[in-house]
């Protein structure tokens, strides 16, 4: 583990802000999807792969301008729970807001299972963020039932929030300084953690409410009740939540195929040791059921979600949520 930060050494800072998608060696081939989709075009942003320890990154990524840099609090590590599906690369938002002060002054933060459709991140990176050290997205438990009390906050007896979700987390480092929220993560985990998450539950219940809300566009979290006004929405990141990846077979019928198409491009001739579905390239129709299902979910929550979309002028000013 680095308590500094150490970049790959081909690649030198350029800008002062920053998107860094977060994962390990066993998910470097799902984060090169994404990487690679904000890399195409003209930007006035850095972009990273970042993870706990040093990681060669394949020529592919070096070519487009992609570096890596690993980044790890000793201080903390010890008090972050893990689990089959999510390792320590979990928190790597916790890691780069105090690891990369003085370097960059604001990061966009981003999981792996992801992908980039359009907007200009840049944009969005320079958004009045009213103060707050973080910025993010509800997450999907509240997009239709804003004053929902989230289990986590019942667990720790806090009232109802506003509650994000950490797939996609903006942080302005001076800020995230100045709070010292690196010792209160690190006071929070050792506390609560164990019995409460992972990195949305650390950083929601240390913030409770502190923080910039990002329009939904930043993360359309992909679920039964917003794949199918996704298209009217023409989100700019798209997030698989849940176990039902874009690159595996579970996907099929779920995840139409224009958002596979990259997977099915990228995987099989760069990264073809990586594991993956047998058919991504092909049209799957959905299960009677499954279709039913979604289309009922969407029918009963389009008010809700129509309100909650309406809030947001564009998808380049945060509110206070």
């Amino acid at each position: 583990m680095t308590a500094t930060p150490q970049f790959s050494a081909d690649f030198k800072p350029q800008n002062d802000t920053a998107i860094i998608l977060a994962c390990d060696a066993a998910y470097l081939a799902y984060a090169a999807i994404p990487a690679l989709q904000l890399a195409r075009g003209k930007r006035d942003y850095d972009l990273l792969i970042g993870g706990p320890v040093p990681l060669a990154l394949p020529a592919l990524l070096r070519e487009a301008g992609i570096g890596h840099v690993a980044a790890a609090d000793a201080t903390l590590v010890d008090a972050l729970p893990t689990d089959a599906r999510r390792s320590i690369a979990t928190y790597m938002e916790l890691f780069c807001a105090s690891a990369l002060r003085g370097i960059y002054r604001r990061i966009l933060v981003l999981d792996s299972d992801v992908i980039f459709q359009r907007g200009d991140p840049g944009r969005l990176l320079c958004a009045d963020m009213l103060g707050h050290a973080v910025a993010a997205v509800r997450d999907n438990r509240q997009w239709r039932s804003p004053r929902r009390r989230v289990r986590e906050f019942r667990q720790l007896g806090l009232p109802a929030a506003p509650y994000f979700n950490a797939g996609v987390v903006m942080i302005d480092t001076e800020r995230w300084a100045e709070a010292d929220l690196s010792a209160r993560a690190a006071s929070f985990a050792h506390a609560h953690l164990d019995r409460l998450g992972r990195d949305q539950a650390l950083m929601n219940g240390m913030l409770h409410g502190d923080w910039a809300e990002i329009s939904p566009l930043w993360n359309w979290q992909f679920t039964w009740s917003s794949a199918h006004l996704m298209s009217m929405a023409d989100p700019c990141l798209v997030h698989f939540i849940g176990p039902h990846k874009p690159w595996l077979d579970s996907a099929d019928g779920r995840i139409p195929m224009r958002l596979r198409a990259d997977y099915a491009a990228i995987l099989p001739r760069h990264f073809p040791d990586a594991p993956r579905g047998t058919a991504l390239e092909r049209r799957h129709l959905p299960e009677r059921h499954d279709l039913g299902k979604s289309l009922f979910k969407q029918w009963r929550s389009s008010g809700a979600m129509l309100d909650y979309l309406g809030r947001f002028p564009d998808e380049y000013t945060l509110l206070k949520p």
